[in-house]
């Protein structure tokens, strides 16, 4: 069995709806450009499905996705780790100093899983740049072993690199 989606607002519709009753949506208007279907499934019903949303935007390196993802991050999607995770990588894939702000909130909030704050660390090891860079070292002083190994591997990566240059 195939279940249907209304592309704007997620809800199950019928294969052969036009409109869709929950929104309003024409099904056929809201054919939009993958990115910007990849941004809207990042509120999509299924866990699943956000995170693959959250996975591809990284890997489309699309700025656009940007502060969509910082918003994933941002509210930690109801405490699930993978997609703050996913998130917080596909910042980074994406380069853009504009999400660095909230890596490093993601960085130094202890309640935060250590798998999204280790993202967290990559991203900002990735995009670079001083402001990432003394978040870094600031998260390798007092802290706890498994943060400051997460930190500190960034820093000895970046500087393995020899530029801190956002992609």
């Amino acid at each position: 069995m195939v279940t249907y989606y209304c592309p704007s607002c997620w809800n199950i519709v019928a294969a052969d709806t036009e409109v869709c009753p929950a929104c309003g949506a024409r099904i056929q208007d809201a054919q939009k450009d993958m990115v910007e279907k990849y941004i809207a499934a990042l509120r999509h019903p299924d866990p699943m499905t956000r995170v693959h949303a959250a996975w591809m935007l990284g890997r489309m390196c699309e700025e656009r996705a940007v502060p969509a993802l910082v918003q994933v991050v941002m509210e930690r999607q109801a405490n699930d780790p993978y997609l703050t995770s996913v998130a917080a990588n596909s910042l980074g894939l994406i380069g853009c100093r504009d999400a660095v702000p909230c890596l490093i909130e993601l960085l130094s909030d202890a309640s935060a899983s250590f798998m999204a704050r280790a993202e967290a660390a990559k991203a900002l090891e990735r995009i670079g740049g001083d402001e990432a860079m003394s978040a870094l070292a600031h998260a390798t002083r007092g802290a706890g072993e498994s943060r400051h190994n997460t930190a500190r591997n960034g820093i000895h990566n970046g500087e393995e690199q020899g530029s801190w240059v956002a992609r």
